[in-house]
């Protein structure tokens, strides 16, 4: 029961922090068989954040049902290498979501389906910041595709590793968060932007959030990754 509690928690976590990914720093077990279902549902978490009443900075409008209508301060400007930053930022964190969206109809495993959401919500809150910035942006919401080329093949590669076994498709969650930390460290330190940096930082906590359930997914099925 206090795994389960745990758990539950972590995925409440990572959605709390990705919705307040403009304010200042707020600082999972999957079923293992058919009949085992542990991890909070999106409509269990939806019914969290709606009666905590919490606040959806910096997220477009309707991401999350009957959410408070998103209220962000974004201000300053930004050099060419910050909006650059963002439109890489923005294409990785939609590869995230669309390789966990194929990962998820593929093993029908609650923690893709919930961090499908989070990641989503993750490409919102840079999209809103490079439209507040008037970054050009040639990037599409369209499955699977990007314009990053590196980010491209990142995901072909993802792919083929995610439709070997489940295990493999944990594994690439595992991995997907840590190449995501690791990009946003630099990011948060490159960065002069106080908005940017506010919500870069928020994202950093969220992946955190995330890897901390692919990790108790592997660790259910008796894998210690990495």
């Amino acid at each position: 029961m206090k795994t389960k509690i745990f758990l539950s928690v972590v995925v409440v976590m990572g959605a709390f922090l990705l919705t307040s990914s403009c304010s200042k720093d707020t600082s999972v077990i999957d079923e293992a068989a058919a009949s085992i279902q542990t991890l909070a549902s999106t409509a269990q978490i939806d019914a969290e954040l709606k009666s905590a009443n919490l606040a959806v900075p910096c997220l477009l409008t309707g991401t999350i049902p009957d959410a408070p209508v998103p209220v962000c301060v974004i201000s300053g400007t930004v050099t060419e290498s910050e909006g650059a930053g963002l439109l890489f930022m923005r294409e990785e964190e939609k590869m995230a979501r669309d390789v966990y969206a194929y990962l998820y109809a593929k093993y029908n495993s609650f923690v893709f389906g919930n961090i499908t959401k989070s990641e989503n919500a993750h490409m919102l809150a840079t999209l809103r910041l490079i439209t507040a910035f008037k970054v050009t942006d040639n990037s599409n919401n369209n499955q699977g595709e990007f314009t990053n080329t590196h980010i491209k093949d990142l995901y072909q590669q993802l792919i083929t590793m995610g439709n070997i076994s489940l295990i493999d498709a944990l594994k690439v969650g595992v991995l997907i968060e840590q190449t995501d930390i690791s990009d946003l460290d630099k990011e948060i330190l490159a960065v002069q932007n106080a908005s940017i940096k506010t919500v870069y930082t928020n994202l950093k906590a969220g992946s955190n959030a995330h890897l901390k359930a692919f990790s108790w997914n592997l660790k259910i099925l008796g894998v210690v990754y990495p």
